[in-house]
């Protein structure tokens, strides 16, 4: 197969894709059952279950005073940046190179975590420092244990209907400041929204060649021990992140790919849950309650890689690698030909 028809069937495929799907975020009401959600499982397509986790104690206690008495001296992970763009593409200055970055993590009493995220920003501190606790590591019954009775160890429904338990269950807390760039995980994902609220933009893992994937070595924020301000360090020894989408849908690249692109959003509110298929393109945005907080629980299922998904997936990926290759051998093309005109 050419570069040319690669091409041209990656076309044919994302046009079929969107006129045989949905362009927006299906919403339901309540819990589903398990057999409702099983449905949207197959389908591979985001859904909201609007107030289905309402019921949850954490969704009418998790409120500044109620975190602060029932975590008391607990100590936290957290993550640090210096613009809330925690695990994102980042150019670093010195070198004008893009790296995958990392945050500065560090262990804080939940109670110094707290005030920092409520304290007024002014303009110095807005560029010194954004605070984000979202450690991935079923932190919900490891620090965040004190609150776990507040929530379920799993979603009922959707452990009965993927036939197993969550393999990690995470507390996410932090405030406006913090967003999570475009990325996508290998886990069939369940949002639950607690306080403040979160917009999602969503993106088909189909649309490979629209969010321009690329190989980025990887680096970390690293605090100044003179101005603790955060620098952009290299990791030694140096690795790399593989297929990392580098586009913004925030701000859209004017790129012939994109307009193949038909991003989705959707905003939970606190009672709220997002079914997030395996492998979905997600940025997520969020906005705080009445006293700056946005606090959430997400479950990650481990996703079934049997079935027709997974290999479709890795083929349009393929699909997509020719395909750049074809802009690469056109644009070389190109440049050869205007030498050919200038040397005339």
């Amino acid at each position: 197969m050419s570069a040319l028809t690669a091409t041209a069937s990656l076309i044919e495929v994302l046009s079929a894709y969107h006129e045989l799907n949905s362009s927006g975020v299906e919403e339901r009401s309540g819990e589903p059952t398990p057999l409702e959600f099983s449905r949207g499982v197959r389908q591979n397509f985001p859904v909201v279950f609007r107030g289905a986790v309402s019921h949850w104690k954490a969704v009418t206690n998790w409120r500044a005073a109620y975190l602060r008495d029932t975590m008391g001296s607990e100590s936290i992970a957290v993550a640090e940046t210096p613009l809330g763009n925690a695990d994102s593409a980042v150019v670093r200055e010195e070198d004008g190179k893009r790296y995958f970055v990392k945050p500065h993590e560090r262990q804080m009493p939940f109670g110094e975590f707290l005030d920092d995220l409520q304290a007024k920003v002014t303009s110095e501190s807005e560029s010194a420092m954004v605070r984000y606790a979202q450690s991935q590591d079923d932190n919900l019954l490891r620090e965040f244990a004190p609150l776990a009775a507040d929530v379920g160890r799993d979603i009922p429904w959707a452990s009965e209907a993927l036939g197993q338990q969550p393999d990690a269950a995470n507390v996410w807390i932090g405030n406006e400041r913090s967003v999570s760039a475009l990325h996508k995980d290998n886990y069939e994902n369940l949002f639950c929204q607690i306080s403040g609220y979160k917009r999602f933009v969503l993106i088909s893992p189909y649309e490979a060649i629209c969010v321009r994937e690329t190989s980025l070595q990887a680096a970390t924020y690293v605090p100044n021990p003179h101005t603790q301000r955060l620098a952009i360090v290299p990791d030694e020894p140096a690795s790399e992140v593989l297929f990392w989408p580098t586009v913004d849908p925030d701000s859209p690249p004017g790129t012939a790919w994109w307009r193949y692109c038909r991003p989705m959003e959707v905003e939970l509110a606190p009672g709220d849950v997002l079914y997030l298929p395996a492998m979905w393109y997600h940025k997520v945005s969020q906005r705080g309650s009445d006293e700056g907080l946005c606090c959430a629980v997400n479950y990650w299922y481990d996703m079934e890689f049997g079935g027709a998904f997974y290999p479709g997936v890795s083929f349009a990926r393929q699909m997509t690698q020719m395909a750049q290759q074809e802009e690469e051998e056109e644009e070389e093309e190109e440049e050869a030909e205007m030498w050919r005109t200038q040397a005339w």
